[in-house]
């Protein structure tokens, strides 16, 4: 050591500190490719006819190179293309040119816009229940926690709970491995009842409230996506008239899909019926929202009433007058009581908040892009009536969510018709045969 220092001293006097921080690159350096998409070289010729050397001494050759033949998926498609992804990329030696993302087509854009296609093509787990494979989508996440114990304690506690429920911009994966289990609150309790969770680390708990908050967090991550989708309109607001994402149905609407269960929209996608909860009549006031992770205690929830169930599946077009045959079934879309869904009222206003933020960007973007519409101030009774909507004209308490390859462009809403199916698939009702069911656990 003390050799050390002397030299080092003398090679700080050589080169000053402030010849150190002018050295240092203002700029990070570039990034490397995204793709290993890149073109394959011609098969190699084994045969020993016509060679004048081995096959180890070809500048490519399978033996020493043998990842230069193995063929790389390129880039996914994209919705939209950023002006900097649509310059042709080079590599830095300027001899290979890089992969680049390419734009979506009308049928892309269509296929994307199905949330059914989308959970579908997602990445397949196994069930540490069933021991099926299974979408992702399919599944609740789960990871085991440590509790705090005291430190006499001589083995450590561990609690199974789940784990990337929420998006990924409120709240990041615990682990980076984790168990899954079918969604479905039978599930949770079926593996109670059996004991597999023991296996996945020793001194591990099975919490009792751990069906309530896995529907707290399903709950919270339709608000999620609600903010997410509103955050996203308010950047494209352009063509919010030919391509509105939500909307009211009027009374007459509402009133058509209740007696036929008949709706006239091609582009919709799900369909809630979320009033907004009534005022306390001791403070008069409406309960305030809140979006807080952790679930109400059960004595502040109402009781279990009589009430409508969660949701229903309702048809696209009216079967009877589409002429088609009995065979071919139509598009289904889901109707969701919100009240039901939802049974906290403080939760609920939160939900009824941004689906009404959300109609008011839609509707400042309708007046930004064509104006006021003009109306004539004569003073006939007739002008007077159709001033404003009225009966069966108004808005109801029901929300037609669409989605579609031109509605795609604005912003992205199947992230948040997943989110309110895979609290559908919680309750049970898409497991059940007969019942619009993907899956059964039979």
């Amino acid at each position: 050591m003390p050799r050390l220092l002397p030299r080092l001293l003398e090679s700080l006097k050589a080169r000053p500190i402030d010849a150190l921080e002018q050295s240092r690159p203002l700029r990070h350096p570039a990034k490397g490719r995204k793709s290993l998409r890149q073109l394959l070289p011609p098969a190699p010729r084994f045969a020993p006819e016509g060679r004048s050397h081995s096959i180890l001494l070809d500048a490519v050759n399978p033996v020493s190179r043998p990842q230069a033949y193995v063929r790389h998926k390129t880039l996914p498609p994209s919705v939209r293309l950023h002006r900097s992804q649509r310059k042709n990329t080079v590599s830095r030696d300027g001899t290979v040119e890089l992969d680049r993302r390419r734009k979506m087509t009308a049928v892309e854009r269509d296929w994307w816009a199905n949330p059914y296609l989308r959970m579908l093509s997602g990445p397949l787990r196994k069930c540490a229940l069933t021991l099926r494979y299974l979408p992702r989508d399919f599944m609740i996440r789960v990871t085991p926690r440590r509790i705090p114990t005291s430190r006499t304690a001589r083995k450590e506690l561990y609690a199974l709970l789940p784990d990337g429920l929420e998006h990924s911009k409120y709240k990041n994966l615990h682990l980076r491995k984790g168990t899954y289990i079918v969604c479905r609150e039978a599930a949770i309790e079926e593996l109670s009842r059996r004991g597999r969770y023991q296996r996945i680390i020793p001194n591990l708990t099975l919490p009792p409230m751990l069906p309530q908050y896995i529907d707290h967090i399903l709950r919270l991550r339709v608000i999620q996506e609600l903010e997410i989708l509103v955050d996203q309109l308010q950047t494209r607001p352009q063509n919010s008239k030919d391509a509105p994402l939500l909307r009211r149905l009027t009374r007459a609407e509402f009133t058509l899909l209740c007696e036929r269960h008949v709706l006239p929209d091609r582009d919709a996608l799900a369909v809630l019926v979320v009033p907004p909860p009534n005022k306390d009549p001791v403070t008069k006031q409406r309960p305030a929202p809140n979006t807080s992770p952790l679930p109400e205690p059960i004595s502040t929830l109402p009781g279990t009433q009589e009430a409508r169930p969660a949701s229903v599946i309702y048809s696209l077009v009216d079967e009877s007058s589409d002429g088609l045959p009995n065979v071919i079934s139509s598009a289904k879309v889901p109707l969701y009581n919100g009240v039901s869904l939802f049974p906290s009222k403080t939760q609920r206003a939160a939900l009824h908040e941004r689906l009404c933020r959300l109609l008011f960007v839609e509707r400042r973007a309708r007046y930004r892009e064509h104006g006021r519409p003009m109306r004539s101030y004569v003073r006939s009774d007739v002008d007077r009536r159709n001033k404003w909507a009225r009966s069966e004209q108004k808005g109801s308490h029901a929300f037609l969510l669409t989605s579609s390859a031109e509605t795609v462009k604005r912003a992205d809403s199947v992230p948040l018709a997943i989110a309110l199916w895979r609290l559908r698939m919680w309750k049970g009702d898409s497991w059940e045969k007969g019942s619009g069911a993907w899956a059964s656990l039979v």
